[in-house]
């Protein structure tokens, strides 16, 4: 009984305030304009965020894979994660307004390589799009649909029920279909069916995935999940690494990279795990050059007080083909 004590007070006081203030929080961002919105979420997050304990996982975290950064330049990326973060949430109220403006002004949102992504769907072939928590990764979707393309994501749900249901209908309200992260069962077959049936699908390939393939991200072994590749591999359709970067306040730029190059050498595990390097190789380079960007507060890597931090490990070179 003691145990379950934890468990009760977290599902029936904790979850229930935090929903409180998610719900209350979105209805009062969504009465002000979308920059006010993404100015107030900026300022909040961060004030907060820089003073708890999340930002000494994100230091640790720079602290490991970009060791030749000082104190102050860790620093300085970490208040500009936050900044991000913080406009991510401001803006998610208004993101169906977003998508309706985009279809009509597309003002907000530039795009650039939608020519990698017209090439890739010739003859109505699947696609897959590798995405990020990179900028606002929230308004992907609004890029994919503004061109007529309904994009279907794997998403982890919320640990928090209440607060779950509420991101989950900001999502569908895009037109965005949504698989559980697990890749079992129906939403497994889900997925397949959709590219069978010449569909797009998105997946987040920056997150820790236990059971993965360790390889190389930002010089240190990280386990990264294989299943965009491997999907990639099997329906012999294109892998578009896409991402949405932030310009200005809430502007934001896309852009879809040419399709990833996956070995084909008749091994399938090795070329699988090599796509998988290359994958990361291409995220590594937009988190190399919009470090603020990236969200630093995931458990990318084993991280341990007792594991000193090492060396980046040196990746092996690309071959021209890769050059994003």
């Amino acid at each position: 009984m003691r145990k379950a004590w934890p468990r009760l007070v977290r599902s029936h006081v904790v979850h229930p305030l935090q929903a409180v203030v998610a719900y209350s929080a979105y209805g009062l961002l969504r009465c002000v304009p979308i920059d006010v919105a993404s100015n107030v979420g900026s300022w909040l997050a961060r004030t907060i965020g820089m003073r708890i304990g999340a930002t000494r996982h994100g230091d640790r975290n720079l602290q490991l894979v970009m060791p030749e950064l000082t104190a102050a330049q860790r620093r300085r990326i970490l208040a500009g994660m936050w900044d991000n973060l913080g406009r991510v949430i401001g803006e998610y109220p208004h993101l169906r307004t977003l998508a309706r403006t985009e279809t009509r002004r597309a003002d907000r949102i530039t795009v650039d390589g939608f020519e990698n992504y017209e090439a890739a769907r010739v003859g109505g072939r699947p696609v897959i799009m590798a995405l990020a928590h990179f900028g606002n990764w929230e308004a992907g979707p609004i890029v994919a649909n503004r061109h007529g393309a309904p994009l279907t994501i794997f998403v982890r749900p919320l640990n928090n029920r209440l607060v779950d249901r509420l991101v989950r209908g900001v999502r569908s309200s895009l037109g965005t279909g949504l698989l559980e992260k697990r890749m079992a069962g129906n939403d497994a077959r889900r997925a397949l069916g959709i590219l069978r049936n010449g569909g797009v699908l998105g997946v987040m390939v920056d997150q820790r995935y236990t059971g993965g393939l360790k390889v190389p991200f930002i010089g240190q072994d990280a386990l990264t999940s294989p299943a965009a590749v491997e999907m990639a591999y099997h329906f012999n359709c294109a892998l578009l690494p896409m991402r949405v970067e932030r310009t200005k306040g809430a502007r934001y730029r896309a852009v879809i990279d040419p399709p990833l190059d996956i070995p084909r050498t008749g091994d399938r595990k090795a070329d699988v795990e090599e796509g998988v390097v290359r994958l990361n190789r291409v995220v590594e380079g937009w988190i190399r050059t919009r470090p603020e960007q990236w969200l630093w507060l995931h458990k990318r890597w084993r991280l341990t007080p007792k594991r000193p931090i090492k060396p980046p490990r040196v990746m092996r070179q690309s071959s021209p083909s890769q050059a994003t």
